[in-house]
């Protein structure tokens, strides 16, 4: 299926020294896609450029203009004055779900702390799945916003710097939990949506989870065709489709009109998803192998990118006193 794909290095590559710091700007790409510039430090910590380049030089020549502008520290996690913390991170913690208290936060940040056009912390999770399983990596810069329903790059109103590192980092780390679930020995997958009761029963309402995860595939929906165009991949993804499309044609809404069958369609969810991750897991290896969020352990750093998604350094966005979002 995807047992071909082979990953094409420039050539250009090298290793970059400055001030005595050292980084290595890799580049690379597909057969049928642009160059991917990634800068790694000796410690493992990579920064990924959004979007592809059409040639590998474009790639070199953005890396070192931009190493040259903002110094290699920018691109290296702990500084050369705190050699006592430059300690690789326990990853083993960091792919660990969260507790239930800490799910509690996010749902309830979600439903009263959150901008009005966010999602509920269902979709989000629905979303997140869809981000982790699929044939791209997407910056947080990317799907951030999305989530807060952001269309002018601002975020939610986060009480005070702490705030903002603990709603921004329990979303991360669970981020990587999801990714945990899928590299365990079977895949896990462990889902978050409602229990409601009809009739005495109770039923799965996966609504909110699937569509959140439609959005996710929204996001690069030319990279997830070879899936949804083939037998097998529109059999696994229609009991999400079902429940998160917003819109179906009247034979497709009389599968999913009650609870009893909107149930019977969320119990298919997690097999399918571990069906799609199983698809797509050879792309993903050969083009980023096992994939983490930036942000694992460290709170933000004043002068970080805000995770928000707005663009602007996190002192002058969510860091800021005077101009929380």
């Amino acid at each position: 299926m995807l047992d071909d794909v082979r990953l094409i290095y420039s050539p250009l590559q090298q290793r970059y020294t400055s001030q005595g710091r050292c980084v290595d700007i890799q580049i690379y790409r597909l057969e049928d896609t642009g160059w991917t510039l990634e800068v790694v430090d000796d410690l493992g910590n990579s920064t990924v450029w959004d979007g592809e380049f059409a040639t590998d030089q474009e790639a070199l020549d953005c890396a070192l203009a931009d190493i040259n502008a903002e110094g290699n520290e920018a691109f290296i996690d702990h500084p050369v004055e705190e050699p006592a913390k430059a300690v690789p991170p326990d990853l083993h913690t960091f792919f660990q779900p969260l507790s239930d208290e800490e799910l509690d936060v996010l749902n309830s940040f979600f439903i009263h702390g959150a901008p009005e056009e966010a999602m509920t912390f269902d979709m989000v999770d629905g979303f997140l799945h869809a981000l982790v399983i699929g044939p791209v990596t997407l910056m947080p810069s990317q799907w951030l916003p999305k989530v807060w329903g952001s269309k002018d790059g601002k975020g939610p109103d986060f009480e005070d710097l702490d705030h903002a590192n603990e709603i921004l980092s329990l979303l991360m780390h669970h981020y990587n939990a999801i990714i945990g679930g899928f590299q365990a020995s079977p895949a896990q997958i462990q889902p978050f949506w409602f229990i409601r009761e009809y009739k005495g029963q109770e039923v799965e309402d996966a609504e909110g989870w699937a569509n959140g995860f439609v959005e996710g595939v929204a996001l690069s929906a030319e990279a997830w065709k070879p899936l949804l165009e083939s037998e097998e991949g529109q059999a696994w993804y229609r009991p999400i489709r079902l429940l998160g499309e917003m819109e179906l044609d009247p034979e497709d809404f009389a599968f999913s009109s009650t609870p009893q069958q909107r149930h019977e369609l969320a119990v298919q969810i997690p097999q399918a998803v571990l069906a799609m991750h199983a698809y797509w897991l050879p792309i993903r290896h050969a083009v980023y192998g096992r994939e983490v969020a930036k942000r694992l352990g460290p709170k933000i750093g004043r002068n970080d990118a805000c995770p928000c998604g707005s663009g602007k350094k996190f002192k002058k966005c969510c860091g800021g006193a005077a101009v929380l979002h």
